[in-house]
C-alpha cells in the first residue's frame, strides 16, 4: 500500500486532467465488458473470449483501450502493430462481429493504450499506429485460425516452451513439461572424472 497508493495518486489526478478529453464527443464508455466470437475449427467450433478494459463508442465507430501499468508502451504499440502482439486486434476482431455485450457491430477506428503506472510521467496515452485498424483486426483473425487449425490436427506437437525468450516464472504447468531434466548439459553423463 505505501508503494502502490502514492502512484495511483498520482495516476488519478493526471487521468482526471486528461479525461475530459477523451471523452469528447463519444456516446458512452463502456469499462470491462466482455465478448467473444466462435471460430468454425477443423475439430469443431472454437470460442475466442477477451474482456475490453475499455470501449469508446462515437458515432458510427469504436475505441478500443488497455490499460498497462508497467510495460514498454512504445515497445508494446509497435509489437501490436507488426501482429505480435495481438490482444488489442483480436478484440476489434471481436467487436466488429458485434461479439462485446450490449454492442452492436462497428469498425474500430483506434487501439490505443493508456500507462497506469503512475510514475514519471503519471500516465500516458499510446496509440498503435496503423493505416487500418480493420486490416490489423483481420490479419489478427486470420493469424488465430491458421493457428486454431494447426492445433486441431492431431498431428501437430505442443511445444514444451510455450514462447522462447520470455519468463514463465510463475506458469502453473511449467511442471509438466519437465524442460530442466531435458534441457541439462548434454555432456553431463552424471559420471564424475
Amino acid at each position: 500500500a505505501a508503494f502502490w497508493i502514492p502512484r495511483f495518486e498520482r495516476f488519478a489526478e493526471w487521468f482526471a486532467l486528461t479525461e475530459p478529453d477523451r471523452r469528447d464527443q463519444l456516446e458512452r464508455t463502456l469499462a470491462e465488458i466482455s465478448g467473444s466470437i466462435v471460430f468454425d475449427g477443423p475439430a469443431g467450433p472454437f470460442t475466442l473470449k477477451a474482456r475490453a478494459d475499455r470501449i469508446d463508442v462515437a458515432g458510427d465507430h469504436l475505441t478500443i483501450t488497455d490499460y498497462k501499468t508497467g510495460a514498454n508502451l512504445k515497445t508494446l504499440a509497435a509489437k501490436a502493430a507488426k501482429g505480435e502482439a495481438p490482444q488489442l486486434s483480436l478484440e476489434a476482431a471481436i467487436a466488429a462481429a458485434g461479439g462485446f455485450m450490449h454492442l452492436d457491430a462497428k469498425r474500430v477506428a483506434g487501439l490505443r493504450y493508456i500507462s497506469a503506472s503512475g510514475g514519471e510521467p503519471a500516465g500516458a496515452v499510446t496509440l498503435i499506429k496503423t493505416e487500418s485498424v480493420t486490416t490489423l483486426a483481420a490479419q489478427a483473425r486470420a493469424g488465430l485460425e491458421r493457428l486454431i487449425a494447426a492445433f486441431d490436427n492431431a498431428d501437430t506437437p505442443y511445444a514444451a516452451v510455450r514462447r522462447p525468450g520470455f519468463d514463465y516464472d510463475y506458469d502453473d504447468f511449467a511442471h509438466l513439461a519437465r524442460v530442466a531434466e531435458w534441457s541439462a548439459d548434454a555432456s553431463d553423463d552424471g559420471e564424475q572424472d
